[in-house]
């Protein structure tokens, strides 16, 4: 499950969670590569209106698509 802790760098790796991002007019990656903080702190600068909202979503539309975001220690 992912939340605000959540790498960016970690969710770019799930193949199609760009859309969700882009669906949602926030942009996940930098002139650099994906943005290098955790979620929270790429939403807190994009200035998104609900973080917790966008972070529900983004969980919904990995469960839908069958996605399970693996844990470090497993």
């Amino acid at each position: 499950m992912i939340d605000s802790n959540t790498q960016v760098e970690e969710i770019m790796k799930i193949p199609g969670v760009v859309s969700y991002f882009i669906e949602n007019r926030v942009s996940p990656i930098t002139c650099s590569g994906p943005f290098p903080q955790p979620l929270g702190k790429l939403l807190e600068l994009k200035k998104v209106a609900d973080p917790d909202a966008f972070i529900a979503g983004l969980n919904d539309f990995l469960t839908e698509r069958g996605i399970e975001l693996k844990e470090d220690n497993e």
